[in-house]
């Protein structure tokens, strides 16, 4: 982070400038000058006199030239991807997941482990502390590259506090405790609302003002986007949708109470179901990946499943008349088992009009959501005006 940095100078109008230049190519690749001045709000004069001064320095390059309809062809500019990188993780109740993004928004690293257990506090914090730089290093990139960590975290997180309250929490803010042993900066977040940002950013919920994004994987929880925004809440809790009491069941919740959604939809819920089906248990993601085979016991589990969350959904389009309902974590790659369900479910309990003007798609992005969400947010912190 320093040397990128120290590149565009200090806190002066004119770094400021191309602060807001470098966060707009972050987002946007190959724009030409025309399209950043248009940006930025800046003269033409002064928007070629900091394009080639970031050229100059490196942080920007030219990336050929744009298709005209007459005469000479603009050029294309891009930042050089390797002049910075952000890196995003994951921690799940089982499992820990980081990948290293350049500047171009492109994963060029990606690792995974189920040997993690995050309710294991101080262990779970000494391998997250030890392995991002480790990994970072075994890559072979500089530390002073590094422009930041975003961190999603099941449970409850105060992104503005910098605490995990579900999870590694700590007397002092989580981002405080890793920042005191790694050189750059930290932000965390709820995993649902780094998976949000991401479609916002990047995905299908561009240029969208209300949204629903649903985070079907171990747990189930929802993003909002309102008017625009990313809704977090007063307390930056909101989403919890699987924890709204919705069945009489006396099947036992993480959270201690009986009844909520994710006892019946959630990755959980379906190891669950199959075990009490076939005596046998397996992991949600095995039987996910048996579906995909053809298994019919599985296939059907998550028809029912289906059906009960396009139930549930009915509920907060009502509520909440978004524009478009999103599905993603980690059941995408069961969409369309999962798809026309929900859709029967939404169809039966849902106000036609409100229906009729609410699109449903299977997001494209998959796993790469919150890494991107998590990217999204650290060029905002970095780069803010």
């Amino acid at each position: 982070m320093r040397r990128f940095l120290e590149n565009l100078g200090a806190g002066n109008n004119q770094s400021l400038q191309t602060r807001k230049i470098i966060q707009y190519l972050l987002r946007e690749k190959g724009k030409t000058v025309l399209e950043i001045r248009d940006f930025c709000g800046l003269s033409l004069p002064t928007t070629i006199k900091f394009v080639n001064e970031l050229v100059d320095k490196n942080i920007l390059i030219e990336s050929g030239k744009k298709e005209s309809s007459g005469g000479r062809r603009p050029t294309v500019y891009n930042l050089n991807p390797d002049q910075g990188y952000i890196v995003g993780v994951e921690l799940l109740l089982k499992s820990f997941r980081m990948s290293i993004i350049n500047l171009h928004h492109e994963v060029i690293y990606d690792y995974e482990t189920d040997n993690f257990d995050i309710s294991q506090r101080d262990e779970a914090f000494d391998f997250v502390a030890r392995t991002v730089p480790t990994l970072i290093r075994n890559k072979g990139i500089a530390e002073e590259t590094i422009l930041g960590v975003g961190i999603g975290i099941t449970g409850r997180v105060s992104h503005a506090k910098g605490i995990s309250y579900s999870f590694l929490n700590f007397d002092e803010p989580l981002t405080e405790r890793l920042e005191t042993l790694w050189p750059y900066p930290v932000y965390i977040d709820n995993d649902t609302h780094f998976m949000t940002m991401g479609e916002q950013v990047f995905g299908l919920a561009r240029d969208k003002q209300n949204v629903v994004y649903v985070n079907l994987s171990r747990g189930l929880a929802v993003g909002l986007i309102s008017n625009g925004q990313i809704h977090n809440g007063h307390s930056y809790f909101a989403g919890e949708f699987g924890h709204v009491t919705f069945f009489d069941n006396d099947k036992l919740c993480i959270c201690g109470k009986k009844g909520c959604l994710s006892t019946v939809v959630s990755g959980a819920a379906l190891e669950e179901s199959y075990a009490e089906k076939t005596g046998r248990y397996l992991p949600y993601r095995d039987l996910l990946a048996l579906s995909k085979q053809g298994d019919r016991l599985v296939i059907e589990l998550l028809s029912e499943m289906g059906e009960q969350l396009g139930k549930a959904l009915a509920m907060l389009i009502q509520v909440f008349n978004p524009e478009l309902l999103i599905l993603g974590g980690r059941f995408i790659d069961v969409g369309e088992y999962l798809k026309y369900p929900i859709i029967r479910g939404l169809s039966l309990h849902s106000l036609p009009q409100l229906l009729a003007d609410c699109e449903f798609q299977v997001s494209p992005l998959g796993e790469k959501a919150e890494m991107l969400g998590a990217y999204a947010l650290v060029i905002d912190k970095v780069f803010a005006p």
